[in-house]
């Protein structure tokens, strides 16, 4: 027993130093609950005891309404796991199921108490249902984990964009595409151009300063929720005055809680369009260059998240000691990678008898000439004319040729949550990302590297 506080009292120090490093600078990843409790006649019921309990961890918080029967809960991680239980003295406890904290919003609560003994219990599911803000002006759209994974926005763009959930942006009010105007990501909103977006990642800033837009990739299976603020934001989102993109990760819970996922598209599966019909396209290899073309895709991986268990060394043996309620992880990995048809490249080159030609003119380095001849290929006719080299005419023609296009990238998160207690929580986020691509700027395959 006394080894395991003392694990609990070191990992609580690491974890804070940590939240501390990591905090500085963060914005708000969280929500909070709030409400007025009264009785069945609309008369206010001060001194009542709130307890907020998130049902997948454990964590729960304490608190009483004011004389104005009020009572509200701050800095609560997202979700829709929450209970509410309100008691009073001659009335029948009251408890609120399924409530939904959102993003950067105040969840209004009002709850009503019927005459009875505290043992008595009234329960009332609200059902996780979508909030309208009517304290505030803010115009905001929220979106959770499985609209996050299900909608189809959130696969649309290149591989390896991070774009992808940033692109729920286009089913808010007021936010539109940029129709070409402007660099940046996540759409037009309010009329400004996506330059003027801002990003945040679990309150950290994730803007990309060289090209405007997200800077770290973010996998749809890996989001709690994301939240578009579009208007009268507070001064901790004040570096744009565009829309403000944020998202918040999972965490983990008392149950152990994984997913294997996979998502391909390639030639063999894909339907042949009317134009590719029209031009003579087919599914049959034998037609050579009229054979499909290339046109894969894959994203494919796994979560998992839990609670974090330790060695216990007791008279009966080792064993596995559980931090219940307190220490929880969520690991991610993805697999992504596309290939499509090879593209067109092609340069200038000598015929043969322009090479002919190159040997016989005195003054060229032979050693510049063979490597000339050793990498650039023969123009099969002369169809561009010639070129003057020391005086002679040089006959020159196109080349054309096959240019890779290939991409792969692995994404990995480890997320890790400390709750020391029900006002104090610590969070730590790690996120990795490296992708690799075909260097085919050089227009000639033997300088084609990958990147």
């Amino acid at each position: 027993m006394q080894s395991s506080r003392k694990i609990s009292q070191v990992l609580g120090a690491i974890l804070f130093a940590l939240a501390c490093v990591f905090s500085v600078h963060a914005q708000a990843t969280t929500g909070s609950v709030r409400g007025v409790v009264t009785d069945q006649n609309g008369a206010i019921v001060p001194g009542a005891k709130v307890t907020l309990s998130k049902k997948g961890t454990g964590v729960a918080s304490t608190t009483q309404t004011s004389d104005t029967g009020a009572f509200e809960f701050t800095n609560i991680q997202v979700g829709e796991d929450y209970s509410v239980k309100v008691e009073a003295a001659n009335f029948k406890t009251t408890e609120l199921t399924d409530v939904r904290v959102s993003l950067n919003q105040a969840t209004d609560l009002p709850v009503s108490l019927a005459p009875g003994a505290v043992s008595e219990t009234v329960t009332v599911t609200a059902g996780g249902t979508e909030l309208v803000d009517t304290t505030t002006t803010n115009l905001s759209k929220a979106f959770s984990s499985r609209q996050v994974v299900e909608l189809a926005q959130t696969t649309a763009g290149p591989a390896g964009s991070a774009a992808g959930v940033n692109n729920l942006a286009l089913l808010a009010p007021g936010v539109t595409s940029s129709g070409g105007v402007g660099v940046g990501t996540g759409g037009s909103v309010g009329g400004q151009r996506p330059r003027d977006n801002n990003f945040v990642l679990d309150g950290v800033d994730n803007n990309d300063k060289a090209v405007t837009g997200p800077q770290s990739y973010i996998s749809p299976e890996e989001v709690a929720e994301f939240s578009l603020l579009q208007n009268q934001f507070s001064a901790e989102f004040g570096r744009s005055n565009g829309g403000n993109f944020i998202t918040v990760t999972k965490s983990g819970t008392n149950d152990f809680h994984g997913t294997f996922y996979g998502f391909v598209r390639n030639r063999y599966l894909n339907a042949l369009d009317t134009l590719q019909k029209n031009a003579g396209v087919t599914r049959n290899k034998a037609d050579g260059d009229l054979f499909m073309p290339r046109s894969d895709f894959f994203r494919g991986g796994a979560n998992l998240g839990g609670p974090v268990f330790f060695p216990r060394f007791g008279e009966g043996g080792p064993s596995l000691w559980k931090l219940r309620d307190k220490l929880f992880f969520f690991t991610s990995y993805e697999r992504l990678q596309s290939g499509s048809a090879a593209g067109a490249a092609g340069i200038v080159t000598p015929t043969a008898a322009g090479m002919a030609l190159l040997g016989t003119i005195p003054g060229l380095s032979a050693n510049n000439l063979n490597v000339f001849r050793t990498y650039t290929p023969v123009a099969p006719v002369n169809n561009e004319g010639t070129i003057d080299v020391l005086g002679r005419l040089i006959p020159v023609g196109d080349v054309s040729f096959s240019a890779p296009q290939f991409y792969k990238q692995n994404h990995a998160v480890i997320n890790l949550d400390w709750n020391q207690s029900g006002a104090t929580q610590h969070h730590f986020r790690f996120s990795m990302t490296n992708g690799a691509d075909i260097d085919n700027f050089a227009n000639l395959p033997i300088f084609f590297t990958p990147l």
